[in-house]
């Protein structure tokens, strides 16, 4: 799987860290590993519900596969980056 660009700025931020003082690389890094969580959970959240979503298509046909994956993937959006 390829990195996203939160991943590649995770990855950023933790070798700036790594140079910084004890203290502020410690609380930083904690908060580093919460946003690696949450992104872990946002993944697999979705990639779960475009598993289940496929077996609309088979079922119901592709146009309502399609129209089931816009909305779950504005609802995930939402949810994990707030409302635009």
């Amino acid at each position: 799987m390829r990195e996203g660009k939160l991943e590649q700025l995770i990855k950023q931020k933790r070798a700036f860290l790594r140079q910084a003082t004890k203290d502020y690389s410690s609380g930083g890094n904690d908060m580093l590993d919460d946003v690696e969580v949450a992104l872990k959970e946002a993944k697999a959240e979705i990639a779960h519900r475009l598993e289940i979503t496929s077996c609309l298509r088979e079922d119901e046909g592709e146009a309502a596969w399609r129209k089931e994956c816009l909305t779950l993937y504005a609802e995930w959006l939402e949810k994990w980056f707030g409302k635009t």
